[in-house]
């Protein structure tokens, strides 16, 4: 059985047609765990209200709600990794939705690659009612330390509930980068697998993403860099993904004095003999730097 667990925090206008995108689906061995996380909007009892019709109409989906105080989106997905019965925990965001075969085509994956910490789906952009993703070539296989077949995100994310624990669970330190953060650990421990077709879709431009706030650097997965030391120090594919990955995220923060220190503290930590020296150059320079890409176009 695969456990979906949905975090819902003041998402009233949309959680209706999330929940509607997971009832709908054709893989029927699932139960639905939505983890209100304190919401001051109605969003509970549009939650609510869509069960018990269900109820009534003696559906046999196995559905629950559970209520918790303001903790954060980390939180919520953990109190639901907890509850989950599934050997498997899929997410999907409150204001997301899936394709009918979502988990279905998440069960071959899992068939097809068994053994794995985490599995991914492919996740389309969605922004004023269109896809706005890129495409290109779909891979599924085997999950590497690379920006073409990492597949994981908070609404197409499927991991083996025991490892989840093991690995400790989400970082409820964070509030930027913080399903990252679990999906690597998951990733360093066993392994994962994806399938880059799009069978689930993230709404840019919903209401109340935490992406759309910029996070203070103590709060952002950068601020943590020296948890991954061991791996880093063991896995040089990982080190240079990690790595490249960080120095993107820490860069804006070069420019804010309320950071700067810190942001080069943590820069001073990063492997550059194997990176771009554009990347080195970035980060020791972050000033000429912005003046090179403006004179190049980079």
């Amino acid at each position: 059985m695969i456990s979906v667990v949905i975090p819902l925090y003041n998402k009233a206008q949309s959680i209706e047609a999330t929940l509607q995108s997971v009832f709908s689906q054709t893989y029927t061995d699932y139960e639905v765990i939505v983890v209100d996380d304190g919401s001051t909007d109605n969003s509970l009892q549009v939650a609510e209200n869509l069960v018990r019709g269900l109820h009534i109409s003696k559906c046999k989906l196995k559905i629950r709600i559970i209520k918790q105080q303001n903790a954060g989106v980390s939180a919520a997905r953990n109190t639901g990794i907890r509850e989950a019965k599934g050997k498997y925990v899929a997410f999907l965001d409150a204001d997301d939705y899936w394709e009918p075969d979502f988990l279905a085509e998440m069960a071959k994956l899992i068939a097809d690659y068994p053994g794995r910490s985490i599995y991914g789906l492919g996740c389309a952009q969605v922004q004023k009612g269109e896809n706005v993703s890129r495409q290109g070539d779909y891979y599924r296989g085997i999950s590497t330390w690379s920006y073409d077949t990492m597949a994981f995100t908070g609404s197409s994310a499927c991991v083996d509930r025991d490892d989840a624990i093991a690995v400790g669970l989400f970082d409820t330190r964070m509030t930027h980068g913080e399903d990252l953060d679990m999906w690597w650990r998951l990733m360093l421990m066993h392994g994962g697998a994806s399938d880059k077709r799009p069978y689930a879709y993230y709404i840019q431009d919903a209401e109340n993403r935490a992406m759309h706030r910029i996070a203070p650097l103590e709060k952002h997965i950068p601020y943590y860099t020296e948890k991954y030391a061991e791996a880093r120090a063991q896995n040089a594919e990982f080190r240079q993904f990690f790595d490249t990955e960080m120095i993107y995220r820490l860069y804006p923060y070069m420019f804010d004095r309320r950071y700067r220190k810190d942001a080069q503290r943590i820069a001073k930590l990063f492997d550059y003999s194997q990176l771009k020296w554009t990347m080195h150059f970035r980060m020791k320079y972050p000033y000429l730097y912005r003046i090179y890409q403006k004179l190049t176009g980079k």
